[in-house]
C-alpha cells in the first residue's frame, strides 16, 4: 500500500491563509488606506462605530509611517479561511522596538491643556481602540522585498471584542 507523500496535492490546505497588500502613495496614503480598508471590511458584520474606530487606527498608523519612516508603504489584510483577521501597515523603517514600547506604555494624563498639543498619543490610542490586540514585527515589503516594520492589529472576531 502506497503511503501518501506529506506534500501530496490532496493533503494541502485549501487556501486557508491569504494576504492582500496595497502600495500606498506617500502624498495621500492615509486617505487611500481608509478607502481600501472600508471597502474590504464593508461586507463584514461589524457595527458602524467599530468600523469607524478601526479606520481611525488605520489612519493613525499610516500617518505615523509616512511621518517617521522611509517608504515605500503598504496596507495589508491577512485572511484566514476567507475572512480578514488582521491588518498591517508596513514601511521600510527600522522602528520595531520603539513602536512596540510606545504601543504599550501607559498614557499619562496631561497636567496642562497645552500638553495635549505636543502629540505622542497616537500609538496609545491605537492600543485603546484595538483593546490591546496590536503589535509590531519585522517583515518584508510585498512590493519590493525590502526589510521593514509592520504595525498590526487584529480585527474583531467572535474570539475577542
Amino acid at each position: 500500500m502506497r503511503r501518501p507523500h506529506p506534500f501530496d496535492e490532496r493533503d494541502k490546505p485549501l487556501g486557508r491563509f491569504r494576504v492582500i497588500a496595497w502600495c500606498l502613495p506617500r502624498c495621500n496614503a492615509a486617505r487611500r488606506a481608509r478607502e481600501l480598508f472600508r471597502d474590504q471590511l464593508a461586507k463584514l458584520p461589524l457595527a458602524t462605530d467599530v468600523l469607524d474606530e478601526l479606520e481611525i487606527v488605520v489612519s493613525e498608523l499610516v500617518t505615523n509611517a509616512t511621518r517617521y519612516a522611509p517608504g515605500p508603504y503598504e496596507l495589508r489584510l491577512l485572511h484566514d479561511q476567507g475572512l480578514p483577521v488582521r491588518a498591517e501597515v508596513v514601511d521600510a523603517g527600522a522602528g520595531t522596538t520603539l513602536i512596540a514600547h510606545l504601543l504599550h506604555r501607559p498614557l499619562p494624563l496631561p497636567e496642562h491643556l497645552d500638553d495635549l498639543e505636543l502629540g505622542g498619543r497616537g500609538l496609545r490610542i491605537v492600543t485603546e481602540l484595538t483593546h490591546g490586540h496590536c503589535g509590531t514585527q519585522w517583515t518584508r515589503l510585498c512590493g519590493t522585498g525590502q526589510l521593514g516594520t509592520a504595525v498590526w492589529f487584529d480585527l474583531p472576531t467572535s474570539h475577542h471584542p
